[in-house]
């Protein structure tokens, strides 16, 4: 059966019962689905939006270890990730990029999250120097993997545009990239076409009730405005800054929410080539990253508790923006930051009331909901494999494991610009229903082009049979920032 809308409807029409209900189809969610089917157990995803368009696709597209976590002392959530790098280095093919990142010493600077004891000129290179060697220690990195020290003069030759002046020295180490709403409709893909799992987008969960050993979840499809009813013996709720639907809304995790902001620079404007650079101190005491991202550039983040727009539309504002231009000029030579695009991601953080966003764990937590039922709470992108292993664990008796991904090159050569065989790969194959799941979650057209890719809605459109996707499209991208 194809991962397309009509095939995934026409599935929930013929079956009802379910062995395991996910709700939420972001990373997590979708890990879980397809953990789950690939052991045989019959499973159903509901998203009430699109897969990916909360926080899955609007990282900072690394799968790193944390680097900025050491001061924390948060050596477990540290070693949990190195490992999955590791791991999700032989699932996930193409869609896990090593990549070299440079950190750069200033003369004054410093490193953010260091103890203000270890940011003297003197005592900060050595103590991120020790920092980087037990991160190099904690991942069993092999000697090409491992940091190396960098003269200013080479920090220069390979970071032309990088500012001079107070520069004293540079580490380069590695960590990788994703591309992370395609990595989330590649598990999806798989956990229907391979093993026959159930998962629709725009459905919307409007009540659970348990009977007996059994949870009885009403549905709308809000496409097609029809209701269903569906069965299941379990359920793990992946829903990130969102609660729980129905009855069981008060019994949701305690969350904090925290937004980053990143902007999307045409071509390499910074002049760091393949390599990424760690930004190491920020006005309010934070590392930035800046990236390259196919032919493009990443800046971001930043750490707010307060965020424009809805938690399913967040987007950057000026302040946002402003912020990052401030950053990117304070490191490099350029007299003018020009931006394609922009986006803001929602994190879901434990509830530590009176803590400041950035100093909450970035570790994931689980919450029992009722019998059989769970709900998984924060994590990193790096851990999404090991958070659905556990929950699964927690209601199963079984191990589960994450198979080598199938069909990565499929969406990996999706391109940013509207191409009539792309759409139609992504309506028969990812599971397409608006225009804009292709524009801004399939591809990057929407992220790459100028006014969030408009100039292809005319093209796009022809595909689509409702004429009011045209209106929602304009308002998604003008709700995104992009127009």
């Amino acid at each position: 059966m194809n991962f397309s809308r009509h095939d995934q409807i026409h599935s929930l029409d013929e079956n009802n019962k379910f062995e395991l209900l996910v709700i939420g189809g972001g990373v997590v969610g979708s890990a879980i689905l397809e953990l789950a089917a690939s052991q045989g157990i019959n499973s159903l995803l509901i998203e009430k939006n699109d897969f990916s368009s909360g926080a899955s696709s609007r990282s900072t597209k690394l799968l790193h270890g944390g680097i900025r976590y050491l001061p924390q002392m948060q050596f477990g959530l540290i070693r949990e990730s190195l490992k999955e790098q590791k791991i999700l280095e032989q699932v996930l093919g193409q869609l896990y990029k090593p990549l070299k990142l440079l950190a750069p010493v200033f003369k004054d600077d410093g490193f953010s999250d260091l103890p203000k004891i270890l940011q003297s000129n003197f005592i900060a290179p050595i103590a991120f120097k020790i920092g980087l060697t037990l991160y190099d220690f904690l991942g069993q990195r092999k000697n090409d993997q491992r940091h190396t020290l960098i003269s200013k003069e080479d920090t220069f030759r390979l970071f032309p545009k990088l500012k001079k002046n107070k520069l004293t020295k540079s580490f380069i180490f590695q960590d990788a990239q994703t591309e992370d709403a395609k990595l989330v409709l590649t598990l999806l893909r798989n956990a229907v076409e391979i093993n026959n799992a159930t998962a629709l987008n725009y459905v919307k969960i409007t009540d659970i009730i348990r009977t007996g050993d059994r949870y009885k979840v009403s549905l709308i499809d809000e496409i097609n405005n029809k209701e269903y009813t569906v069965e299941s013996k379990k359920i793990i709720a992946a829903t990130g800054v969102h609660n729980l639907p129905g009855i069981y809304e008060s019994k949701s995790s305690k969350i904090k929410l925290s937004g980053g902001a990143h902007l999307i620079l045409e071509g390499d404007p910074l002049g760091i080539g393949k390599n990424g650079v760690l930004l190491p101190q920020t006005e309010d005491n934070r590392v930035m990253f800046v990236l390259p991202w196919t032919g493009n550039t990443i800046v971001g983040t930043t750490d707010t508790e307060e965020f424009s727009g809805s938690l399913d539309r967040p987007y950057a504002n000026s302040e946002d923006k402003a912020y990052l231009i401030r950053h990117i000029k304070k490191y490099f030579n350029i007299e003018e930051v020009k931006y394609i695009s922009s986006w803001t991601g929602l994190r879901a953080l434990i509830d530590s009331s009176g803590t400041n966003s950035k100093n909450i764990s970035r570790g994931h937590f689980y919450k029992d909901i009722d019998e059989n039922f769970i709900q998984i709470s924060g994590g990193k992108l790096t851990g999404f494999r090991v958070i659905a292993k556990e929950s699964l664990e927690q209601l199963f008796s079984q191990n589960f494991e994450l198979n080598k991904q199938e069909f990565v090159d499929s969406i990996l050569n999706l391109e940013s610009q509207y191409k009539y065989k792309d759409l139609q790969l992504c309506l028969n194959h990812y599971c397409v229903v608006k225009p804009t799941d292709y524009l801004l979650r399939r591809t990057r057209i929407s992220w790459f082009n100028q006014n969030g890719g408009k100039s292809f809605l005319d093209k796009v459109m022809v595909n689509f049979d409702s004429t009011l996707y045209f209106e929602q499209t304009i308002e998604e991208l003008q709700d995104e920032g992009l127009l």
